[in-house]
Formats: C-alpha cells, sequence, structure tokens
C-alpha cells in the first residue's frame, strides 16, 4: 500500500501504449479532491490509500478481537474449569497442559502476525498518509523514512491497471524513474485511481499544467475548493469520517448501504490514527520549497471554510 515499489521490471508495450506526455494538453484539468496544499512553489497531494485508510485496520482488529476472545476461553477454562474448581482431580493435568500451551503460543503469534502484516501494508505504526510533492523535483515520501528524490523532467510518467476484478478495470497513474530506456527502476503512483480513463486524464492534466505552466492556470480547477487538511497535522475525527464516506455520498442508496461498513472502517481508522505518525518532509526538502510571503495562489487548510481546517 506505499506509493512507492523499488521492484526493477522491464519497460512494457502497455507502458509505451499508455505514455502520458509532458508537452501536450490532454483534456481538462481535475483537482479531484486530492491536494493538500498548492502555491507558486509547489503542489503537494495525498496518496491513493488515505480515503480508504482504516478498512485493513478494521479486518485486523476484527482478527484481535477474535484471537483475544478465544485466548480468554482457554484461561477461563485452565484458571476457573481446572486449577481453581475443587473438584478436578487433576487426572488429566498434562493432557490439558500438552493440548492449551500450543494453541496459546499458537494465537500469540497470530496477534503479533497481524500487528506485523498492518505495519507492512503501512496502516499501523506508520505514517497517516503518504504524501507526494512537486517543485520540479519530485518527492515522494516513501514510508520507510526516505524520499525519492527524482527531476520531474526525468520522469516516465504513464497510465497503469491499479486493480481488477469481477470484469471491471480500476486505473491509476505512475511515475516511472528509469535505470536505462528499457528498465524501470522504481514506480511511484499518484493517489489518485478511477474505472473512466477520462478521470485519469483529467487528474494528470490538473498536475501537468501546473507543472509546465504554472499554478494560475490550475488554481480554478474543479476539485480544489477544498484542500485536504492534512498538512503537518492528524485529521481530526471528523475529518477522517468525511474522508471515508466521500466516494459513497453521491448515491443516497449506496451511502445508507455502506453506513455499517462505515463505522466498522471509521473504528480501524481510529487505531490507524492513534498507533501513526504524522510525516514531515526532510529539512533538505522544506528548504527547496520555500513558499514566499503574500503567495496569491496559496491554497490549504488555512483557506479552507470554518469547520475543515
Amino acid at each position: 500500500m506505499f506509493t512507492t515499489s523499488k521492484k526493477q521490471r522491464p519497460l512494457t508495450d502497455q507502458d509505451r501504449e499508455w505514455h502520458l506526455p509532458t508537452d501536450r494538453h490532454a483534456t481538462q484539468p481535475h483537482a479531484s479532491g486530492r491536494v493538500i496544499r498548492i502555491n507558486s512553489t509547489y503542489l503537494e497531494l495525498v496518496d491513493g490509500i488515505y480515503p480508504n485508510r482504516g478498512m485493513m485496520s478494521a479486518a485486523g482488529i476484527f482478527g484481535l478481537a477474535m484471537v483475544v476472545y478465544a485466548l480468554g476461553a482457554i484461561v477461563y477454562s485452565v484458571v476457573f474449569l481446572c486449577y481453581l474448581n475443587p473438584e478436578w482431580d487433576r487426572h488429566d493435568e498434562s493432557e490439558m497442559l500438552w493440548s492449551t500451551i500450543p494453541l496459546t503460543f499458537f494465537l500469540a503469534l497470530f496477534i503479533v502476525a497481524i500487528g506485523i502484516f498492518n505495519r507492512k501494508i503501512g496502516e499501523w505504526f506508520r505514517y497517516t498518509h503518504y504524501p507526494m510533492r512537486f517543485n520540479r523535483m519530485v518527492y515522494v515520501f516513501r514510508g520507510d523514512d526516505t524520499v525519492l528524490e527524482v527531476p520531474w523532467d526525468d520522469v516516465y510518467f504513464t497510465l497503469r491497471v491499479n486493480s481488477q476484478a469481477f470484469g471491471v478495470r480500476t486505473l491509476g497513474i505512475c511515475g516511472l524513474v528509469l535505470k536505462d530506456p528499457k528498465t524501470v527502476k522504481e514506480m511511484f503512483v499518484f493517489g489518485y485511481a478511477s474505472s473512466s480513463r477520462d478521470y485519469c486524464l483529467r487528474h494528470w492534466e490538473f498536475i501537468r499544467r501546473y507543472m509546465e505552466e504554472g499554478p494560475q492556470t490550475v488554481i480554478d480547477a474543479p476539485g480544489l475548493q477544498y484542500s485536504l487538511p492534512i498538512a503537518d497535522k492528524r485529521e481530526t475525527l471528523y475529518e477522517g469520517w468525511v474522508a471515508l464516506v466521500s466516494r459513497d455520498a453521491w448515491n443516497p442508496v449506496l451511502k445508507w448501504l455502506m453506513l455499517p461498513f462505515h463505522v466498522l472502517f471509521f473504528v480501524g481508522r481510529l487505531v490507524c490514527r492513534v498507533t501513526s505518525k504524522v510525516p514531515l518532509w526532510p529539512a533538505d526538502v522544506n528548504a527547496a520549497c520555500l513558499i514566499t510571503p503574500g503567495d496569491v495562489y496559496l491554497r490549504d487548510s488555512s483557506t479552507n471554510p470554518v469547520g475543515y481546517r
């Protein structure tokens, strides 16, 4: 679930077919609600997992609850039904211990595995989100306490298939850092995905136009009415709930059908919020991204309506 992948691979025919040139218009720009900050110096975007953060945590919490319940049942049986039971004659003590100790050990390992898995995918004990920043350089917060830094002009941009299930294909935008003209050294994935190629291209055009033509060309683009209020801070509980339900809010039927799941995912999101750190850019990145005082193109959470800052 991290933004980048260092797995080396060949540049494919699909990469070439879906290549996104930086020197030509693709369509009309759309910010797609992914902007954290925009100004004359840089554009900062959120990762694609941010809106759904908490889903995998909810599954992890459910697994932990089941394991804790099983461990509680074992402890109750051993302590109260055996050792504290005056009628127990201990004739089967060895069999009971040989059956419960390995099971307890296995359940304890399962708890550790759940924690490791959720950390590995970036949900627990990592970061609240994984931002990307553009200012002629591309800075990608990897999530392993390092930052990918690559010049904008050196990145090979293309569309990719993020996922495919039940005949529905979800497309995304990625940047490829090339080792040579035929080999991809590292890939980073943008924070927007859609089953619609046109929607992906609109988001790409928003980024491309900012980088190639300046902030004045996109400052009034659709999807930029609000900036995500997570720059250098944790989201509030309300903002976290809005991020979870916003994808289904357009459909009144789906919104109510998904409500029980959103409640469960919100509990998982709270665990992410409590266990994760706020991502902070290194000093050298901040030094390269100083904002000019009085910048008329500055948009961040401070310019949002009251209640969403």
